[in-house]
């Protein structure tokens, strides 16, 4: 049989057993009497009629896109995304700020592209219609992450503890510290003490818990308010704006438990 029709073949079992997550290895060892070339050129054939993707250039991780996901041109990433991060490319990750915010139902936003945290610096990918950017996060493997489920599959992401501390760490980079509270408002509700000493723990940035605390108090949210005030207590705490690069006004308040500078703006957006 000729190549291309035994690759289709090939797809169109793996398919009907929910296999969509294919490795070029896995192809060649079914098709041993194909050579290297006459399989690339037939992989070439797939990907260019839309049946295949590769994930990354250079990658060996090719996902079959059913006809449903035609139009986008890959399924959700619950299908395919922990399997690339973490067999593929061996690495440890989770989807992390917006991203995580908004699998939490906390997200105002559109969000256009999916945020994954990983420990090195990386390219972003395009995948169909899904873009992935990554940041860098030290200890990455010490972060408290949970499996987001559906009926498509799984992946990491943050808690939503550290999912708040992180958009807070990282506000200029989600389109600063007003769409940051806007979030939160939403996310508050899935956070715990509990999960908030977890987090603190973990990411060990005073700067940002101050912040994280004179935005609780800003929104009353008095119990963990009062769990980041006792993660803090001992620890060295300079003054710090709520936003960084934030200019001083005269009509600068302090929150004196965080040690935070608050602007009329923040104050008044409550």
């Amino acid at each position: 049989m000729a190549a291309p029709s035994s690759l289709a073949a090939i797809l169109d079992a793996a398919e009907r057993s929910g296999k969509l997550n294919l490795r070029t290895q896995d192809i060649r060892a079914e098709l041993p009497r194909v050579s290297a070339a006459a399989l690339h050129q037939a992989l070439y054939r797939q990907q260019r009629r839309g049946r295949l993707i590769r994930l990354s250039r250079g990658s060996d991780h090719w996902l079959i896109v059913p006809l449903q996901h035609a139009v986008a041109g890959a399924p959700p990433l619950e299908v395919w995304l922990d399997g690339y991060m973490s067999k593929t490319l061996g690495i440890p990750y989770y989807v992390a700020l917006l991203s995580a915010a908004e699998a939490y139902g906390a997200s105002p936003y559109a969000v256009m592209v999916t945020q994954v945290m990983v420990s090195e610096r990386r390219r972003p990918i395009t995948v169909g219609r899904h873009e992935i950017v990554f940041h860098s996060r030290a200890r990455i493997e010490g972060m408290p992450t949970r499996w987001h489920e559906t009926p498509d599959g799984r992946f990491k992401i943050g808690t939503p503890e550290l999912t708040a501390l992180e958009l807070v760490e990282r506000a200029t980079l989600v389109g600063g510290m007003a769409r940051v509270r806007e979030v939160l408002r939403e996310l508050w509700v899935s956070c715990t003490p509990g999960g908030l000493a977890e987090a603190l723990d973990a990411l060990q940035e005073i700067p940002t818990a101050q912040r994280l605390g004179a935005l609780l108090n800003l929104e009353n949210q008095s119990v963990l308010a009062s769990r980041v005030a006792g993660w803090l207590s001992g620890k060295p705490k300079r003054l710090v704006p709520l936003e960084r690069g934030q200019a001083w006004d005269a009509s600068s308040e302090v929150d004196t438990l965080f040690k935070v500078r608050l602007t009329a703006d923040a104050r008044a957006n409550t």
